[in-house]
């Protein structure tokens, strides 16, 4: 075989792949340890729903495509297929990747999964249910836009979609980001602080937008606009880079793979607990420790985990590493060196990657 079919062929093997039918994420991601991946691929769980600003899935598949660790999937509610469709999303592929007719086969590209795909594949019991698949496939879900519809029935817990079924089902421990997109009026009355209010305090997702204010598609002015899609793609890069780094430092051999780096005065017989825990309200919010997310799978124990949450029991505050291009050795960590400073999060990190960053502040659930 020549060195230039050699070349083509490995091209076309780094290509991203729509999944067959029927989906079974375990065909899909390699196994875990500890809930940590061990390929280095990060998995965006993309939902899109009924609000004009669903034109910009395209644009965001492109640029999270060219990134090449980033895998894609999306879930489309049946009102936001009026503003894309497969085809779009193909053809963004298509340009970011620079490929031929010929090397744009069927199979190559971004799947966009539908109500209809729910249950289309399932004939009996005991084969595969799409939107568990996906909860179970899924690092990340970015909900861009999140209609009013799709806000509403998040939280009250409707299950009558695919998407409000995928995300009644995820588990907690699943980071999930809602970039709201409405009609002014639509976002300013009382029922959406209600939604809002219970998807961050109850739910614990972030909420990045909507934008303070500008042109909607409607004609009208005000909030509402849904956040910029460049800074959605930066949100997600933001959490990839982070995810890598926690899977790279995960191999590291230390009692908790939550744990990467032990103090000082650890040893091999410390035991951290792998639940979240807020900085104190007193503390100087500058700079401060990040928790970590929920441990993946079904819990018996969710009263203690939100006692936790709200400070209530006693446990160890965990350290989200940030990405840093040195980072200490196995040798290193064990002696208790001390981390680089660039690990440790400021909040003008997460106003980065978040527009406002406040729920960033109150809470942050980056783990594996």
């Amino acid at each position: 075989m020549s060195s230039t079919s050699q070349t083509t062929n490995a091209r076309l093997s780094r290509l991203p792949r729509k999944p067959p039918r029927p989906f079974i994420s375990a065909h899909h991601r390699p196994p875990t340890r500890n809930h940590t991946t061990t390929d280095n691929i990060f998995r965006v769980l993309l939902i899109s729903s009924g609000s004009v600003a669903s034109i910009k899935i395209p644009n965001i598949v492109e640029e999270l495509v060219k990134v090449g660790n980033i895998d894609i999937q999306i879930i489309a509610t049946k009102a936001s297929t009026h503003f894309y469709s497969q085809e779009d999303v193909d053809k963004s592929v298509q340009s970011a990747l620079n490929l031929s007719d010929e090397e744009m086969q069927d199979d190559v590209g971004v799947r966009i999964w539908t109500d209809e795909d729910e249950w289309s594949d399932w004939k009996k019991v005991g084969d595969p249910i799409l939107h568990i698949e996906l909860r179970r496939w899924a690092d990340i879900v970015v909900v861009a836009p999140c209609s009013a519809d799709l806000l509403a029935k998040i939280s009250c817990g409707l299950c009558d979609t695919l998407a409000s079924s995928f995300l009644r089902a995820l588990s907690s421990s699943t980071p999930v980001v809602i970039c709201p997109a409405m009609n002014t009026h639509m976002y300013q009355h009382r029922l959406t602080a209600k939604h809002l209010a219970v998807v961050q305090d109850e739910l614990g997702y972030l909420v990045s937008g909507p934008q303070g204010a500008g042109r909607l598609a409607c004609g009208d002015d005000g909030p509402g606009k849904m956040t910029d899609w460049h800074d959605i793609v930066s949100l997600i890069q933001g959490f990839a880079t982070m995810h890598q780094t926690q899977v790279s430092l995960a191999s590291l051999t230390f009692p908790s793979l939550s744990m990467p780096y032990p103090s000082a005065s650890a040893s091999p017989s410390d035991t951290f607990i792998d639940t979240p825990s807020p900085p104190p309200a007193s503390a100087d919010t500058s700079t401060y420790n990040l928790p970590h997310r929920f441990p993946c799978g079904a819990s018996s124990n969710l009263p203690q985990q939100r006692e936790k949450e709200k400070g209530i029991g006693e446990h160890p505050t965990m350290v989200v590493p940030l990405p840093d291009p040195h980072p200490l050795s196995t040798e290193a960590a064990l002696n208790g060196e001390k981390m680089p400073a660039s690990v440790y999060a400021k909040n003008v990190d997460w106003e980065k990657l978040a527009n406002d960053g406040g729920l960033w502040h109150r809470k942050w659930w980056l783990g594996v």
